[in-house]
């Protein structure tokens, strides 16, 4: 009696052997999203990488990943998707024309789908069963399940930084069968994963802005910048705000644009000059604009025009001068202000300015239908309010008709 229950013990542990599963402690992977690029202002791709880390065999049964992300970066435009290509037993790519073999289905971001909030893109393979599981899940470097390509029907919006995506444990589940091809029951290993979207290099629009910088020759900001890439850009815009000291809001006005490249895989070096400016401290950004009408707005830089040390009168320009000229002049203090415009024998023409400036550059436009070609003279006045010194300059200008 027994010698049979000891047989009968060893028949079960033998059942229990044959029966039990591979060790699910050793049942760990890693699934990566990586290798994405824009291949168009509104198109973005990445692959989608698993690799077994674990030492028991695996086979997927069905997989499904939820990722979310930024919403903003869609430009209040509709996010769809398309599976490229999956691979086959041997881990070769392979082009798909349709959307539903290895990656089952793709959802559009929208509330029209009544599965998914704004900001999720929800991947699902329906079924992986006729694939081989040493090719499937290898170890390093892994598999690709497949290619993944976002449209947005608009370009994508600049200003945010990136796509932001992140695996979340909602609705992310992975099925497999332990052991190889030859166990039945599929397991669910979903929490044996290791999610990472740390590959992606996430650009926004295809520019890459390496350098942007301002430089400042009395009144005129010198702004430089460099690009390391380009695709399909059309132009920068360049836009500068005056800096409050009041603590205001910050306004941004457009001052000048300049042709893009469109493509290049070279760097590329631009400038622009802003002249003429008034004292004070300026901002200035690039906006990069593509084929599309989509952009991105650059990081901003800020520079400062001094405030002028001198009174001075400059020679008008053009001169000579048909039908008009432009006088301009600066005042380092707050003064009362007089420019007049005389004919050659000293009478006065007209009266420009009379009035109380503050410190600062200032610009004024002299021209008359009325009167006749020849040499005149203007001349400035200007009181020194706190000290009560005073400046004067003549200068000669010519009207040609």
């Amino acid at each position: 009696m027994k010698f049979k229950f000891i047989l009968s013990a060893i028949f079960l542990l033998l059942i229990v052997g044959l029966y039990t599963p591979a060790s699910y402690s050793q049942v760990t992977y890693t699934v990566e999203l990586k290798n994405d690029v824009f291949t168009a202002p509104n198109v973005y791709e990445f692959d989608i990488y698993i690799t077994r880390t674990g030492t028991t065999a695996l086979r997927l049964m069905a997989t499904q990943f939820n990722i979310t992300y930024n919403t903003a970066i869609l430009n209040s435009g509709t996010l769809t998707a398309a599976v490229l290509y999956t691979t086959d037993t041997d881990g070769n790519l392979v082009t798909q024309s349709w959307t539903s073999p290895l990656l089952d289905q793709y959802e559009p971001i929208t509330f029209a789908n009544p599965n998914l909030t704004p900001g999720e893109l929800q991947i699902i393979s329906a079924s992986c069963a006729t694939r081989n599981a040493a090719s499937l899940i290898p170890v390093a470097p892994g598999v690709c399940l497949g290619r993944v390509r976002l449209t947005n029907s608009v370009g994508f919006n600049a200003q945010n930084a990136n796509l932001a995506f992140k695996f979340t444990g909602y609705n992310t589940i992975l099925l497999a069968y332990l052991g190889g091809s030859g166990v039945n029951l599929t397991t669910d290993i979903t929490a044996n994963g290791t999610y990472l979207t740390s590959g992606l290099v996430n650009p926004v629009l295809p520019v890459e802005l390496t350098s942007f910088v301002s430089n400042v020759s009395g009144r005129q900001v010198n702004l430089n910048w460099e690009t390391k890439t380009e695709v399909n850009t059309r132009q920068f815009e360049i836009d500068r705000a005056l800096v409050s000291t009041a603590g205001s809001s910050t306004t941004w006005s457009a001052v000048g644009s300049v042709t893009a490249a469109g493509t290049s895989v070279s760097p590329t070096k631009y400038s622009y000059t802003d002249k003429n400016l008034q004292a004070g401290k300026y901002q200035y950004r690039l906006k990069m604009i593509d084929n599309d009408g989509s952009f991105k707005l650059s990081d901003a830089v800020e520079t400062n025009i001094a405030a002028p040390k001198d009174f001075a009168l400059s020679q008008n320009y053009p001169n000579p001068f048909n039908p008009s000229t432009k006088i301009d002049y600066q005042v380092p203090v707050d003064a009362k202000v007089i420019l007049e415009v005389y004919n050659i024998t000293g009478q006065k023409v007209v009266e420009l300015v009379n009035q109380e400036q503050s410190a600062g550059y200032y610009s004024v436009n002299f021209g008359s239908s009325k009167l006749s070609s020849g040499v005149y003279i203007y001349r400035i006045v200007a009181s020194d309010k706190a000290t009560g010194n005073n400046f004067s300059s003549i200068k000669k200008m010519m009207l040609l008709k």
